[in-house]
């Protein structure tokens, strides 16, 4: 993979991430009782785990589940993958003698094309449940 594509993976996978945590946020408001923008406001500096826990619980006892278990199982380790594409991915190759041609750049290569795959499927999935949630729970 040439510099360039990894830079624009790199930047989406950071897009679906962040998301991703916006779009659990708005489901959780929705979900939750009470007005949906103080909901909202209330979550602003809530961590993407605390707001996992919160939702899958609810959602959970909600009767329709929004977010499929695979999803769910997969959000659970989303900030670990979130912190190392943007704290760590590049000293992972970038100290090398022939950083892009190195074989630690090729496992980061390797690395960032299934989380990119997969974050691009779980944001879907989360989209589509943001939508459903707001046909259902909209006030």
């Amino acid at each position: 993979m040439d510099i360039n594509t990894f830079k624009i993976l790199h930047s989406e996978t950071i897009e679906f991430c962040q998301i991703i945590e916006g779009d659990l946020k708005w489901i959780y408001s929705l979900m939750h009782v009470g007005d949906i923008g103080e909901n909202h406001s209330k979550l602003e500096k809530t961590t993407l785990g605390q707001v996992f826990s919160m939702l899958k619980e609810l959602d959970k006892s909600s009767g329709e589940q929004f977010i499929s278990d695979g999803d769910y199982n997969f959000l659970k380790q989303m900030t670990e993958k979130r912190n190392y594409w943007c704290h760590v991915c590049y000293r992972d190759f970038m100290y090398e003698e022939n950083p892009l041609t190195s074989l630690a750049y090729k496992k980061v290569c390797d690395r960032l094309q299934r989380d990119h795959e997969r974050l691009e499927s779980v944001y879907k999935n989360v989209e589509q449940a943001k939508l459903k949630a707001n046909r259902i729970y909209r006030r």
